[in-house]
């Protein structure tokens, strides 16, 4: 009987998982007391089981408002209510939260405007939220001591225990402000090692990205992603947060993010990254390298290049654009215009000119051969082809110089 009981939950939970995945944050959550047993108002015994079962048989039963776990005997009792806590070490004890309408509404809105990131992102928010509650267990005490014990350990710069209850404060709130400040306080603490810094980064995109979700006006939306891109750049991934800095100055154009957005755009976003002029080429060219691959068929660039004649010609291959029809020992500014396209979809963000001096060859003389045999001829020759910069205009240039120009 107690297997087919534990079967008939374990269908249920499942259904109720999937139910969960379909909106933006979780429509239930846990919130974990450690060694207290929630006594009374069993809705069933469930034996034999374990703690992830025991969580999905409670949250797949409307009726469930609670269980507690004895890790002991692996045995599971959901209930209907709580209503005596007693201490019990070895008791895993869950209060189930559920979100209102609005907030589950607000954050299917919210969801839109992080097109940006990836369904592996959102996932990983998702299951956050999930398991904050049984990750930081704090279920005993009022948000308001927790963040007391959060104030404390910061004192005493103890930031990974400021961290734990600070998730315990979340879990509990699921507070906008108390998932910024719980990503915030992740970024701040360091591993051991990189592996366990990029973790804690990880952890930070995370609760930001549900800090946003929760968000109630523009300044927590603004806080939030300003957040999720330091954590992206610590995670390697410098161009993806020029979309979250860009969202954030297009709620509140504050001065603090403009800078952080020119400064992302400069480091990791499409851009010129150098330029040069082949001026020892017969045909001399100017040349504009971008940071990624251009469009190659199908956009002519030509319109996004303001030239000082239209006698030049733009031509695009890979990574490059380069102006034809430039000549030797002449100035020119080329302005590349915002909206420039890169492959990826990306575009310049705003105007890049640039003033360019086309000089005069090297002076070279060679060969245009590797090897000759000359015929015994009084006119007998070898080709040698030069390149001779034009003379200075000043006569004075040669005084002290004892040669003969021919």
């Amino acid at each position: 009987m107690r297997r087919v009981i534990s079967a008939a939950f374990f269908a249920l939970s499942l259904i109720g998982t999937a139910q969960a995945q379909s909106s933006a944050i979780p429509e239930q959550r846990l919130v974990y007391s450690k060694d207290v047993d929630f006594f009374g108002a069993d809705l069933t015994n469930l034996f034999d089981t374990t703690l992830d079962a025991c969580e999905r048989a409670c949250l797949s039963n409307s009726q469930c408002s609670a269980f507690t776990f004895n890790q002991k005997s692996n045995a599971c009792f959901p209930k209907s209510g709580v209503s005596d806590k007693q201490t019990y070490e070895g008791a895993m004890s869950a209060e189930v939260y559920r979100a209102d309408t609005n907030t589950l509404n607000g954050a299917l809105t919210r969801a839109s405007d992080l097109a940006f990131l990836t369904q592996r992102d959102r996932d990983a928010a998702f299951e956050q939220a999930q398991k904050l509650g049984s990750l930081h267990p704090g279920g005993q005490w009022s948000v308001q001591v927790l963040l007391d014990a959060v104030r404390d350990r910061r004192i005493e710069k103890n930031l990974m225990s400021a961290m734990h209850w600070q998730g315990a404060a979340a879990a509990q709130s699921d507070a906008s402000d108390m998932w910024a400040e719980y990503a915030r306080l992740a970024m701040e603490v360091k591993g051991k090692n990189s592996s366990d810094t990029r973790k804690m980064s990880q952890r930070a995109l995370n609760a930001a990205h549900n800090a946003y979700l929760r968000a109630a006006d523009d300044g927590a939306k603004v806080s939030a992603l300003q957040i999720m891109a330091s954590a992206m750049e610590e995670l390697k991934r410098g161009r993806d947060m020029i979309p979250a800095l860009r969202l954030a100055e297009s709620i509140q154009p504050r001065a603090d993010v403009v800078v952080a957005l020119d400064k992302a755009i400069a480091k990791y976003g499409f851009r010129i990254t150098e330029h040069r002029v082949d001026k020892d080429a017969a045909a001399p060219r100017i040349c504009a390298e971008f940071s990624e691959p251009l469009v190659k068929t199908g956009v002519d660039y030509a319109p996004f290049v303001k030239l000082p004649s239209q006698t030049l010609v733009v031509q695009a291959d890979g990574r490059q654009l380069c102006i034809d029809g430039v000549e030797h020992g002449a100035r020119y500014q080329v302005t590349f215009r915002s909206g420039l396209p890169a492959a990826s979809g990306e575009s310049l963000v705003k105007d890049t000119a640039l003033t360019l001096y086309v000089g005069d060859r090297n002076a070279s003389a060679r060969f245009p051969g590797r090897a000759y045999v000359l015929p015994k001829a009084v006119d007998a020759a070898i080709p040698l082809e030069t390149v001779i910069p034009l003379l200075p205009q000043n006569p004075n240039f040669f005084m002290g110089y004892d040669a003969e120009i021919v």
